[in-house]
């Protein structure tokens, strides 16, 4: 079994990188890819210990890459990547990262003022890597008298808050984000050249209104390897679907629990949706390169 998308506190996860190991040990994995959001810090931590001591399969180092394809904010997933060589680029740099969210989250709270939402006036991003959009949002549902001001989909949903109000021109929370953001040619061309592969990411998790003309609009770019078929957004009559298409458009597949601790309490390694692991055979043809 394999898990290939996960999350640490070098993004917006809970778990330390070492934590993770442990996990995925007890789950039995066979491989596993740390796939932080525009970071590679974990596999800096990574280098510290002994990996072996706490998991003994194997790490895919990987990245996710936030990208932007006709006009939405998208995922680019970046497999087998030479660490240095991504490193060296610049793209990735915590102390952006810092820059970047508290200057969204001095936007975002200046918006609830004008809204008249309360919200926690000390809200900051320093230590964790948490987003902006991540933190305002979870902050708002601590007050139960904002929830009159939202759909109940925005509501309980980040992802639905992120790609409907934040990315959403006519949006009051509408932040142009993607201007920061890389295009699908651009981050798989980083990416091969760190002489890794490159995933779309989950499909379904994206607010279009018809995801498979989506998909082939991203597809027809031919700069993917792949395509992550196994996903906790997707079902497993969608994950059928994209292994299908896989297979029918030469691409590889690969899938991912999209695991980021507390975060998602609902969301388990090696797991897909519940009770679905994501197996081996999807890895094998492409891996090892």
């Amino acid at each position: 079994m394999i898990d290939l998308h996960i999350h640490t506190t070098s993004s917006d996860g809970s778990d330390e990188p070492k934590d993770i190991l442990i996990k995925a040990q007890q789950a039995g994995l066979k491989y596993i890819s740390i796939t932080d959001h525009d970071s590679i810090g974990a596999y800096k931590k990574l280098r510290e210990i002994k990996v072996s001591s706490y998991f003994e399969g194997a790490i895919l180092p990987g990245c996710e890459f936030s990208v932007v394809h006709n006009g939405k904010p998208i995922e680019i997933l970046g497999y087998g990547i030479d660490l240095d060589t991504i490193s060296s680029t610049g793209i990735i740099s915590d102390e952006k990262f810092f820059e970047r969210e508290n200057t969204y989250l001095k936007k975002l709270k200046e918006v609830c003022r004008n809204l008249n939402l309360k919200y926690s006036d000390d809200l900051s991003i320093h230590t964790d890597k948490y987003f902006a959009t991540q933190i305002l949002h979870a902050d708002l549902r601590k007050y139960p008298e904002n929830q009159k001001h939202f759909t109940k989909e925005v509501w309980e949903s980040l992802n639905a808050f992120y790609r409907t109000c934040v990315n959403n021109e006519n949006s009051p929370f509408f932040l142009d984000l993607l201007k920061n953001y890389l295009t699908v040619q651009e981050a798989a061309s980083l990416i091969k050249k760190a002489g890794g592969k490159a995933f779309l990411a989950h499909l379904y998790g994206y607010f279009v209104d018809d995801h498979e003309t989506f998909l082939n609009s991203i597809v027809s770019l031919n700069v993917l390897d792949g395509i992550e078929c196994y996903h906790s957004l997707h079902t497993i009559d969608k994950t059928k679907y994209l292994l299908q298409y896989c297979g029918k458009h030469k691409l590889y597949a690969s899938g991912g629990s999209d695991y980021h601790g507390k975060i998602k309490p609902n969301v388990k390694i090696g797991e897909s949706i519940t009770g679905t692991k994501i197996p081996y055979e999807v890895l094998a043809p492409w891996f090892p390169y």
